[in-house]
């Protein structure tokens, strides 16, 4: 699927603005029932927007400690003014790390309890539904339309036993747990669930196993690195999406 996405290079693209200069905007152009999934390249930590074409913006964690600036240059750079809804699916510092600061800044409805496989519908079309909760975190799966992105929040055999139970091969994205610091998924489950893509998000001062990164090769998944690939952007509508990067 071909969009025209029409957005400016920016100097110091990856960087905060610390003088204040003038932000160019990219306008993802949604139309009915389209949604933008922009995974940002914070320095530290995990934080997923999802722009629907109706106005509505979600927000998926916040990232890390002292990220609040970054954050901001993206929401500037997108469009951001309003976060309808924050949801959050661990207490951790690299997850929650400007809750205060979106908290206090955009009002947002905070979605933080869960229970096992009741679904929550922000938006039509969207449901988001619990399949496994640990020590308060939550890997869940996110589906709009026949886009489904696997959010793992675990690294371990206890969950992709569980996860390899469940109805799970229309997965396209997986959401690698942990910054891909541990030795997981292994490959029974990624034979399971199948997934097109993979994404794995940056924590400070560490980096993914090589080993998994060889596996997800192995597999043909297009492995995204906020880190190396910069921001990370699925668009869809309820039948398809594409993957960019810029």
């Amino acid at each position: 699927m071909q969009w025209m996405l029409f957005f400016f290079v920016l100097s110091s693209f990856m960087h905060p603005s610390t003088t204040g200069e003038h932000i160019q905007k990219i306008d993802m152009m949604l139309e009915e029932e389209e949604m933008a999934i922009i995974f940002l390249p914070l320095s530290n930590g995990e934080a997923t927007l999802f722009k629907h074409a109706s106005g509505k913006t979600i927000l998926l964690n916040t990232g890390g400690p002292h990220t609040e600036r970054e954050l901001k240059r993206w929401f500037d750079q997108f469009h951001v003014n309003e976060v309808d809804e924050l949801i959050l699916t661990s207490d951790d510092e690299e997850y929650t790390g400007n809750v205060e600061w979106i908290h206090k800044t955009y009002d947002p409805k905070i979605v933080h309890e869960w229970k096992e496989q009741k679904v929550y519908e922000p938006l039509p079309h969207f449901r988001i539904q619990p399949l496994y909760i640990a020590h308060k975190d939550v890997t869940m799966s996110l589906q709009y339309g026949q886009l489904r992105l696997l959010y793992m929040a675990h690294a371990d055999n206890d969950v992709e036993r569980k996860l390899m139970t469940m109805p799970l091969h229309d997965v396209n994205i997986l959401k690698i747990a942990h910054f891909g610091i541990n030795d997981y998924p292994r490959t029974s489950f990624l034979k399971h669930v199948d997934p097109q893509v993979a994404i794995i998000f940056k924590k400070h001062g560490i980096w993914p196993s090589e080993r998994l990164l060889e596996r997800l090769y192995a597999a043909w998944i297009d492995c995204y690195e906020t880190n190396r690939f910069g921001v990370i952007v699925v668009k869809c509508n309820l039948e398809e999406y594409d993957v960019m990067t810029f």
